[in-house]
C-alpha cells in the first residue's frame, strides 16, 4: 500500500498541480499511525517492522509533508520528485530486513540530496559542498561493505534479525572501521566538515530533510550495528567512541558561539545532539537506547523547524548573517515568537520530549564514569547557552541598519511552523517510552 501511494503521488506531480499532490501527502502518516499502539517485531522477505523503525518512518513521512508545505512556492516537478524520491528511499531503508539492501539504500539516499544541493543551491560553493558530502560519506562506507562481505562468507546470512541473535566474531579493527559509516553519517565531531557546508548551500527542502531524517539514518544504522557486533560490549571500544563523541559534542557546542551564519550554527547544534545519540546507542543499555531514540525523533522535528525559521528570516531580511538580522522583535514579532518557541524546544525545557531524552542519558553517563557525567552536563549547559545566544542576538537589541526592505510574513508559512510542533503533542499519546 505504501509503495502504491508513493507511485501515485509521483504521477500526480507530473500531471496535476503541486497543491493536489500535497493534499495526497496528508494520507501518508495515516498509514503508520496505527503501528504505534502496539510495538512488535514482524519480518518478511523484504521488510521488517519494529518499534524503532516505524517511529522513524512516521518521522520521514510527516517531515516530507512539512517540506512540501514549506516549499509551496517551488512549482518545479523535478524538485518535488527528488524530495519524494528521497523520502521513498529513506522509508525503504528503515524497513529493510537485509543488511545488504540496507547498505544499498543507505548509499542511494545520498543521490537525491546531492541533486537538490547542486540543482537548487544558493551559491557557487555548492559544488564544493557536494564534493565534501560525497567524499566523506562514500569513503567512510567502504569498510562497511567489507564487513557485509565478511558476514556473508562466514555466516551465510545477511538477515538483520538473524545476525542480531548470535555472537559474531571478527577482528575488532574491522568492526570499528565498519562503524565509521554511521559515525560520519550522523556525524560526530572530527568527520563533520561536510554537514555545515551542505546545510549552508542546500535549499530549504534539502536542509529540512538532511537534518530531520538523513542524520537519523546514521543513528538507526548505529543501533542495528551495536546489536550485532560484540566489540561494543568491551570497555575499550565502547568508551573510546563515547568519549570521542561527547568531547566532540562539547567542541561543536563551543563552535556554535563562533558562527556568523544562522544555518551553520543550526548544523553545529545538530552535531551536539547527535553526540548524545552516539553515547546512548554505544552504551548498549536500555536507558541509553531509549534516550538515543527520543533524542533522534525530537531533534528531527526541531532541527527541521529551525531551518524553516532560518529560511523565513532570510526572506524577510535578505541575509542569514547575524550582523544583518538584529532587532527582529521590533520588526517581525510573529517570527520572533516562533524563534523563541523553537529555541526553547531545542534547549530541552519542560514539557518538551527533548528533556526526556536528555534526562535519560544522565544515569547512563553516571554508570560509565563520573568524568563522563561532567562532560554530559557541560554539553547540556552549552546547549542552553548557544540557543539563548541564537535567539537574543537575532531578536533583541537595536534594529539592524541593513534591513532596508521589509516583506511581511506569508500566511502560507504558518501551517508548516505549527506543523513542526504538532508531533510533540502526538508523541505523548504513543508508546515511545515502552522500549
Amino acid at each position: 500500500m505504501l509503495w502504491f501511494f508513493w507511485g501515485f503521488l509521483s504521477v500526480m506531480l507530473k500531471l496535476c498541480s503541486v497543491h493536489i499532490a500535497m493534499s495526497l501527502c496528508l494520507l501518508m502518516p495515516c498509514l503508520v499511525v496505527s503501528t504505534y499502539k502496539v510495538f512488535s517485531y514482524v519480518e518478511d522477505g523484504l521488510m521488517m517492522h519494529t518499534n524503532i523503525n516505524m517511529v522513524l518512518v512516521f518521522l520521514t513521512l510527516s517531515l516530507t509533508l512539512l517540506v512540501m508545505l514549506s516549499c509551496w512556492y517551488m512549482r518545479e516537478a523535478k524538485y518535488n520528485f527528488l524530495t519524494l524520491l528521497l523520502s521513498l528511499v529513506l522509508v525503504s531503508c528503515f524497513l529493510s530486513s537485509s543488511l545488504l539492501s540496507f547498505y544499498v539504500l543507505f548509499e542511494l539516499s545520498l543521490l537525491p540530496i546531492l541533486f537538490l544541493v547542486i540543482g537548487w543551491g544558493y551559491q557557487p560553493e555548492r559544488i564544493q559542498a557536494s564534493m565534501y558530502m560525497v567524499m566523506y560519506t562514500v569513503l567512510a562506507s567502504m569498510p562497511l561493505m567489507v564487513v557485509i562481505f565478511y558476514l556473508n562468507m562466514h555466516y551465510s546470512s545477511l538477515s538483520i534479525n538473524i545476525l542480531s541473535l548470535g555472537a559474531l566474531s571478527a577482528p575488532a579493527g574491522l568492526w570499528f572501521l565498519g562503524s565509521m559509516a554511521f559515525l560520519v553519517k550522523l556525524p560526530v565531531y572530527g568527520v563533520h566538515i561536510w554537514l555545515p557546508k551542505a546545510h549552508v548551500e542546500a535549499p530549504l527542502g534539502g536542509s529540512m530533510m538532511l537534518a530531520g531524517v538523513l542524520l537519523k539514518l546514521g543513528g538507526y544504522g548505529l543501533y542495528l550495528y551495536t546489536n550485532m557486533v560484540p566489540w561494543v560490549n568491551t570497555s575499550y571500544g565502547m568508551c573510546f567512541i563515547i568519549s570521542f563523541a561527547m568531547w566532540g559534542g562539547s567542541l561543536a557546542a563551543w563552535h556554535c558561539f563562533n558562527q556568523n551564519d544562522i544555518k551553520a550554527m543550526i548544523a553545529y547544534s545538530s552535531i551536539v545532539h547527535m553526540s548524545i545519540v552516539v553515547m546512548g546507542f554505544m552504551s548498549t543499555s536500555t536507558w541509553g537506547q531509549v534516550s538515543a531514540i527520543i533524542t533522534m525523533v525530537a531533534h528531527g522535528w526541531v532541527s527541521s523547524g529551525l531551518f524553516l525559521m532560518a529560511y523565513i528570516t532570510y526572506t524577510l531580511v535578505g541575509s542569514r548573517s547575524f550582523n544583518y538580522t538584529k532587532g527582529l522583535l521590533q520588526v517581525v514579532p510573529v517570527a520572533s515568537m516562533s524563534w523563541f518557541v523553537y529555541c526553547i524546544w531545542n534547549m530541552a525545557v519542560p514539557p518538551t520530549i527533548n528533556l526526556v531524552g536528555e534526562l535519560a542519558i544522565i544515569p547512563v553517563s553516571w554508570m560509565l564514569s563520573f568524568k563522563m557525567l561532567l562532560v554530559v552536563l557541560m554539553v547540556m549547559f552549552l546547549s542552553v547557552g548557544y540557543n539563548m545566544y541564537l535567539y537574543m542576538y537575532m531578536n533583541h537589541g537595536p534594529t539592524s541598519g541593513y534591513i532596508t526592505m521589509f516583506k511581511p510574513l506569508s500566511s502560507a508559512m504558518f501551517l508548516p511552523i505549527m506543523g513542526h510542533l504538532m508531533p510533540l503533542v502526538l508523541l505523548f499519546n504513543m508508546d515511545l517510552l515502552y522500549y
